[in-house]
């Protein structure tokens, strides 16, 4: 009796699936996945007109190996840290024959502000018996910047401009786009509203006292694009109007052109 208890005991063994441990090779039904991850720090949907008018803009482009990784299957569900940690144990691992999905990210989908980028991917691999799988992964990037700008033109009729984007999550970012060195443009989060309000100087009525200040009513974006620079233009033909164009994108994917209202009873 004891020895057939321990035949079966030593069958169920064979039988529980592939193993996780490196000192035991891949079983009958098993095969290995190595994965291969890259980034796309293309921000701009129209990165192929962008390119050709020389305005292609891309966000800092972190390294595949330093991507989260998630490997999911059937009865199979990890993560780890980095993709280089699961290349440096892959053949510590062997998979049943089957479909797994991929995913990698790199930040915080939700952080906002300078150097905030956020990237993910995914694909899917079929895992085949006694064979190496190779998961190919471009990660995008999954959220939006903005920025504030000023033409020449308004400029010349204002001057100690100050305006704030608020975005849907909270966020408040400050722009002043008539000093002479642009800003940075800021990461936030994708599919969100954006809301564009500020005040700047008119001309000084007599060339040494301030010019009155102007009120900008508040503007709103409907909702963030992601992988996509949403600039506020800031334009005027004469002092006391503006027009205010919304660009997605550096290669002028699309714009919106507002009369922005200004306010001047808070004249100083």
């Amino acid at each position: 009796m004891r020895k057939l208890l321990y035949l079966l005991a030593s069958a169920a063994v064979m039988a529980g699936g592939c193993s996780e441990k490196k000192e035991t090779p891949a079983g009958e039904g098993c095969g290995t996945i190595r994965i291969a991850c890259e980034a796309d720090a293309t921000i701009d949907a129209a990165a192929a007109m962008a390119a050709v008018q020389g305005a292609t803009r891309a966000a800092a482009k972190p390294d595949g190996k330093d991507f989260t990784l998630r490997i999911r299957g059937e009865n199979f569900d990890k993560s780890w840290a980095t993709v280089a940690a699961y290349n440096a144990e892959e053949t510590a691992y062997s998979f049943p024959e089957g479909r797994y999905t991929i995913t990698v990210t790199y930040g915080d989908p939700e952080a906002e502000g300078a150097d905030k980028p956020y990237y993910a991917g995914a694909t899917e691999v079929e895992v085949a018996a006694r064979r190496t799988s190779t998961a190919q992964i471009t990660a995008t990037i999954g959220n939006s910047q903005t920025l504030v700008r000023a033409t020449e033109s308004f400029k010349k009729y204002y001057n100690n401009a100050e305006f704030t984007v608020t975005t849907g999550a909270g966020g408040i970012f400050t722009f002043r786009p008539c000093d002479e060195a642009e800003a940075e443009a800021v990461w936030v989060q994708a599919g969100k509203p954006l809301t564009l309000k500020g005040t700047a100087r008119g001309q000084s009525q007599d060339g040494t006292s301030e010019g009155p200040l102007y009120t900008f009513t508040p503007e709103p974006l409907e909702a963030a694009r992601p992988a996509t620079r949403h600039i506020f233009t800031l334009d005027a033909k004469k002092v006391g109007s503006a027009t205010l164009t919304v660009t997605l994108g550096e290669g002028y994917t699309e714009t919106v052109e507002l009369d922005v209202e200004l306010n001047d009873e808070a004249t100083e």
